[in-house]
């Protein structure tokens, strides 16, 4: 398979899972206090990806690389939409802005390399 084709397969699971898991996630903790404005969603969304592509870096190489990472994982998560949730988050909820700020980019590199060398110890 070329790298070009991994991509867009990857990409085709990885986007609408995506838009599931938010939308699950968000659905159940609609409401939730102490932030209820938080993007939950997408925390795990990203959460879960940057998990995926530590533990997917360390144990695979190829097309099989290129397709859960450039493809899967990088539909699967979304840079735009922390974005986009942030901005909201600004006009709406200074309080859970904040946390957005603070809380998705930490937890998303701990997830990361946390995976990543779990992938690598066990790979070998």
């Amino acid at each position: 398979m070329s790298a070009w084709l991994a991509v867009v397969a990857g990409g085709a699971v990885g986007a609408p899972l995506r838009y599931l898991v938010d939308r699950a996630v968000t659905a159940r903790t609609a409401g939730t206090q102490p932030r209820r404005e938080f993007p939950y969603g997408l925390l795990a969304v990203n959460v879960l990806g940057s998990a995926l592509a530590g533990l997917v870096l360390a144990t695979t190489t190829g097309d099989l690389r290129v397709l859960l990472l450039a493809g899967f994982c990088g539909a699967f998560t979304t840079f735009s939409g922390y974005g986009w949730e942030v901005t909201r988050l600004w006009d709406t909820a200074r309080g859970a802005f904040w946390a957005a700020v603070v809380v998705m980019p930490v937890a998303c590199l701990v997830a990361f390399l946390g995976f990543w060398r779990l992938g690598a110890l066990v790979a070998g």
